[in-house]
């Protein structure tokens, strides 16, 4: 019986701060460390990586052409590359090279890639493993890109 009551001593002090910071309206501490990379679309930020501190393959972004794209890599983490110019081309990086601009500059598929693997890092969701691009390689896409016409 003491145990018993130890133990729900223990649960309820362990898990009321953890009920309040659910049901907070602001932030709270966190243990999880920065994303490894977060791309920057308009308003939005996609981290490409979770709480374990893993990389994570994210759904295709549509872009239309002239559209920018931010990849903003944590200190020590590599920057994604265009895997093709011709259609997502870099048009600035940051002095201290965590932090890449890239552009949409015509209608195709082009991905932010990192030198990763294999095995790539799992899809966001579904927690497959992704293939690397091209077959043989090392570059996983963390990112992939559609781009379409400019309206």
């Amino acid at each position: 019986m003491r145990r018993r009551s130890a133990a729900a001593v223990l649960l309820a002090a362990t898990a009321a701060p953890l009920v309040a910071c659910s049901h907070a309206q602001r932030p709270y501490v966190s243990t999880c460390p920065p994303p490894k990379v977060v791309f920057v679309v308009g308003s939005r930020d996609i981290a490409a990586s979770h709480c374990s501190d893993e990389y994570i393959a994210q759904p295709t972004e549509t872009l239309h052409v002239g559209q920018r794209i931010k990849a903003v890599a944590r200190a020590g983490e590599p920057v994604p590359f265009s895997d093709d110019a011709r259609v997502l081309r870099e048009v600035s990086r940051s002095t201290d090279g965590r932090t890449v601009e890239y552009q949409a500059v015509r209608p195709g598929s082009a991905g932010l890639d990192i030198h990763y693997g294999p095995p790539c890092p799992p899809a966001e969701g579904t927690g497959d493993v992704t293939s690397p691009r091209p077959s043989g390689t090392d570059h996983c896409a963390l990112l992939p890109i559609h781009v379409v016409s400019a309206n």
